[in-house]
């Protein structure tokens, strides 16, 4: 499936089910926004960042998961923890983030 911007933009803010080893957790969706296209090919899709946070208790390895939302169905997605966004103060309460890449 080819994804777009125009179909993250109203699923801010929602739960993303992740299968893991330790059973299902939820992902909320935080930011989407498209990244530049460089000197890509008309052919190709803009790159696509969604940028997802947790419970600060969770912690994900970078792999590949299972994701499900009732908007989208059930998709394997690269997911990798990334730092939080500049100037957001990081403390044992603070959620962790964690990315998702289209290219």
């Amino acid at each position: 499936m080819n994804f777009e911007l125009a179909q993250f933009t109203p699923l801010l803010g929602t739960k993303f089910a992740v299968e893991t080893q330790i059973g299902p957790i939820e992902l909320e969706l935080s930011e989407a926004e498209e990244l530049p296209r460089g000197t890509r090919p008309e052919r190709f899709r803009t790159p696509l960042s969604l940028i997802f946070t947790s419970d600060p208790r969770l912690s994900l390895e970078q792999d590949n998961y299972w994701i499900e939302h009732p908007a989208i169905g059930r998709h394997i997605w690269t997911i990798a923890q990334v730092l939080p966004p500049f100037g957001v103060p990081q403390t044992p309460e603070s959620p962790r983030y964690y990315q998702v890449l289209f290219s």
